[in-house]
């Protein structure tokens, strides 16, 4: 059995319910956050892992955006669950360190062959309508998402293979699996937002219940007011968090479409500069009023080809064609000015321990590109330079892209141009983007996702054409025998060395099958005011996937690098 440290936290006073005028209070409270914005937020100095507790920061603003209803069914993309997260707890979190820790459950263990997971829930938590904490919301939550209303509202934790949930104690749960699941830890027990079992046991749609009790959670704030269409949302310190109160008294999200120029301005604390022009952000590296933050890079812009849509995307010729014609070298000097990397062909982020060695590289080079395409009938029958289907038709695949990537996509244009491919370019907002990406309405598309560096089953979740998803990051058709075996397998595997072995080869059947291309991440940069909140960092693999920058309400709630 494995055994986890307990560690200490009660809770304090249980504030009141929330109230039904809520609802008026949320629609305007976005008139308070412009106010809140100008004020000013204490300093406080860093506080060291283990350490005692600084003062606590009164405000911290970060750039918003729209991510929807911030409830546990109902946000949009990994900042909404950013978002959800700083009002509901999981049994599980991580620190700066990746470190798994203790959150709601005080400890846990499991059984040796990965099928039994127990955990013991802390004492004394409270929801934040004053109702008590109990196992029994952690039996709803799991059959709520498992075999409940919620099934299919939060994607691939709906396909875990949880066959019981039961309390054997007032404050002990376990959760009996039908088979091991290796990434049980961070997928599940440290990604699922625990809810109460009094507010959501009638609720039949989830992801359209929008009382102001399906923000009720455990966690260390509460939502006083946001205005969705602006993209502004404020949160208030939970003051009874069983934590204690938390470190920052206030988390904002402003509109900032720009958020560097927001930082100058001092409308926000900490800006993402990730792919900021070196000439905007070198003046800013020895500027004393900022200090800068980096981590190697976890989100990628990618190449997906669909794979349904017939000859030539579905013959793994072509796809090696074109990643031997893109010169994804240039694009990290052109688009990303030399602060990033290429991506790994087998979809890995390179920082990660989990990449394999050894995989090709696939370098530019046209001579090879040519020779893989001439093969499978792709030749310039007309002289005019650009290769036609084996039957003397044209040749003009479509790229389906976003506004916000045109720049990458006019460079992918002119490589591929320079290997006779004729590429047609479609432009649409995200919200049109998106559903044609999960209804596989497309021939190429160049999508930007995070999580490259979290635990490797998200590999098989993308990849694998046995998981069930209406995911825009999937890509169509894609079915390799030897993938899909490793990729099961990789579940099953207690032992991490065999993992690693089987996520290797997951990783060397994709590199050789290219039905994607990672073209470039960018290094993870931000920038922050000093004299505001100081304590930033990268979560290693991201908390669940990946923020846009380094939000990890674990700092916000504790103020501590590590550990409680």
């Amino acid at each position: 059995m494995r055994q986890q440290r307990r560690s200490g936290g009660g809770s304090g006073r249980v504030e009141g319910t929330m109230s039904r005028n809520a609802r008026s209070v949320l629609a305007v409270a976005v008139v308070g956050l412009v106010t809140a914005a100008c004020s000013t937020t204490v300093t406080t100095p860093r506080a060291e892992p283990g350490g005692a507790r600084p003062e606590r920061v009164e405000l911290v603003r970060l750039a918003g955006g729209n991510i929807g209803y911030p409830s546990p069914y109902a946000y949009s993309r990994g900042p909404g669950l950013a978002q959800t997260f700083l009002m509901f707890d999981s049994l599980l979190w991580k620190d700066s360190t990746g470190q798994m820790l203790p959150w709601l459950a005080a400890s846990w263990t499991s059984s040796p062959d990965g099928t039994e997971w127990t955990f013991t829930l802390r004492d004394g938590i409270s929801w934040q309508d004053g109702q008590p904490f109990t196992a029994e919301d952690v039996v709803f939550t799991f059959d709520y998402i498992t075999k409940g209303a919620a099934r299919t509202a939060l994607g691939v934790i709906g396909a875990v293979p949880v066959t019981e949930t039961v309390a054997t104690a007032s404050n002990v749960v376990t959760m009996r699996l039908e088979r091991p699941f290796a990434p049980f830890e961070e997928a599940v027990a440290g990604r699922v937002p625990i809810v109460p079992k009094h507010v959501w046991s009638e609720v039949t749609d989830p992801t359209r219940f929008r009382d102001p009790a399906a923000l009720v959670g455990t966690g260390p704030y509460r939502l006083a007011g946001y205005d969705e269409a602006a993209g502004s949302y404020d949160y208030v310190a939970n003051e009874s968090y069983w934590l204690g109160p938390p470190y920052v008294k206030r988390v904002q999200f402003v509109p900032a479409p720009n958020e560097l120029l927001a930082l100058q301005r001092g409308e926000i604390d900490i800006a993402n500069v990730t792919e900021t022009p070196d000439e905007v952000l070198a003046p800013l590296r020895n500027d004393p009023r900022y200090q800068l933050i980096t981590a190697p890079g976890e989100s990628n812009t990618a190449l997906h080809f669909n794979l349904t849509r017939g000859f030539p995307f579905d013959d793994k010729r072509f796809r090696q064609g074109v990643a031997y014609a893109v010169d994804r070298a240039d694009l990290v000097k052109r688009i990303l000015l030399g602060n990033g990397e290429p991506g790994s062909l087998g979809n890995v982020a390179p920082s990660s321990p989990w990449l394999a060695p050894g995989l090709p590289a696939y370098n530019r080079d046209l001579a090879r590109a040519g020779a893989l395409l001439d093969e499978i009938g792709l030749r310039d029958t007309t002289g005019d330079g650009v290769r036609n289907l084996p039957d003397g038709s044209p040749f003009a695949p479509e790229l389906l892209i976003a506004p916000s990537q045109a720049k990458t996509a006019e460079l992918v244009k002119e490589y591929l141009r320079d290997a006779g491919i004729n590429l047609q370019i479609r432009s649409a907002d995200q919200a049109t983007v998106d559903p044609a990406l999960a209804e596989a309405r497309f021939d190429v598309a160049l999508v930007n996702y995070g999580a490259m560096g979290s635990d490797p089953d998200w590999l098989r979740q993308r990849l694998s054409s046995r998981v069930q998803s209406r995911s825009f990051l999937r890509i169509p058709g894609y079915n390799n025998p030897t993938f899909e075996d490793a990729a099961g397998r990789q579940l099953l595997a207690v032992d991490h060395a065999e993992r690693l072995a089987l996520v290797h080869t997951m990783q060397r059947a994709v590199a050789e099958d290219v039905p994607l291309i990672s073209l470039y991440l960018p290094t993870r940069t931000a920038l922050f005011a000093k004299g505001t909140f100081a304590d930033w960092y990268y979560t290693p693999a991201g908390v669940f996937g990946l923020y846009p920058y380094v939000l990890n309400k674990h700092v916000l709630a504790t103020g501590k690098q590590a550990g409680f």
